[in-house]
């Protein structure tokens, strides 16, 4: 799964993983579409291995990639 995860994670514009990182939990269902798509190939049609997947995407996006605010 860790590589499925690195694979989505490679194919990303900065745009995409920042826009994913700055999305909050309950929008997550709105791109499970475009994750079952990518995933199906390599994981099967299991709906919830697809979901794991993608939280992990953008839980690893929010440490990542989350915009914030430096201050000095």
């Amino acid at each position: 799964m860790q590589r499925i995860v690195a694979d989505i994670l490679a194919g990303m514009s900065l745009k995409e993983k920042s826009l994913i990182a700055n999305m909050n939990e309950k929008s997550l269902p709105y791109l499970q579409y475009a994750f079952d798509v990518y995933i199906s190939k390599d994981a099967g049609d299991d709906a919830e291995t697809g979901r794991e997947i993608m939280k992990r995407v953008w839980r690893t996006l929010q440490e990542t990639h989350r915009l914030r605010l430096v201050r000095q």
